[in-house]
């Protein structure tokens, strides 16, 4: 018996939330997405699991994402440790709890995240205030299994390819692009969480 299973899902949705000093609209975004041994077989070979640092594959994805915005003649975003404490938060809040979404089972969303974490964000931009955006993904530490007589075999991701499936994950999105290429964005936060099942929880949050 031999069968293969593709492991790869998108979905959620980024917000960009707007201010505008004359009345006060709000922009939504859109999300993007990506997921873990058995004996010898001929024609199949079990690599090593590898180990993921998630706080190198942040900074690996937030290099990624600046070389998108360099691409277009944009500043580079700047690393914000808070914004990135507050990511993880929520990224570990959906691994704990299960769900993947923008919106917290409590019905919170980023912008009471912020406010819960005494962040304020306000980058003002000719008549418009920005309070700040936020991307999500799920990702997976294998990229498909393959099951032969009853034994898995992972392809295992490495934590560089991770990193290039978010981000193009991302740019393939429009909501999810604007907030990546919003040109008057100044920093941006990184948190992942590694939950079961090889999923590799991500959430970017901007300001």
């Amino acid at each position: 018996m031999h069968e293969r299973r593709n492991m790869l899902h998108l979905d959620g949705t980024a917000f960009i939330v707007i201010v505008l000093l004359v009345f006060s609209p709000g922009l939504p975004g859109c999300h993007a997405t990506r997921v873990a041994d058995g004996p010898s077989v001929v024609g199949f070979s079990q690599r090593p699991k590898p180990t993921i640092h998630v706080q190198e594959l942040e900074r690996d994805i937030h290099a990624l994402v600046n070389n998108e915005r360099r691409k277009l003649g944009l500043p580079p975003l700047g690393w914000d440790e808070a914004l990135c404490g507050i990511a993880r938060k929520h990224s570990n809040d959906m691994a704990q709890r299960n769900y993947f979404d923008h919106i917290s089972p409590d019905g919170r969303d980023f912008s009471r995240r912020y406010q819960e974490a005494g962040y304020v964000c306000a980058v003002r931009f000719d008549r418009a205030v920005f309070l700040g955006a936020e991307n999500i993904l799920l990702n997976y530490l294998y990229d498909s299994v393959t099951t032969v007589n009853g034994a898995a075999y992972y392809d295992w991701n490495s934590r560089e390819k991770i990193a290039e499936t978010t981000v193009s994950g991302w740019m393939k999105s429009p909501g999810h692009r604007k907030n990546i290429l919003t040109p008057h964005m100044k920093n941006e936060g990184i948190g992942i969480v590694l939950g079961p099942g090889g999923k590799v929880y991500i959430t970017q949050n901007f300001c």
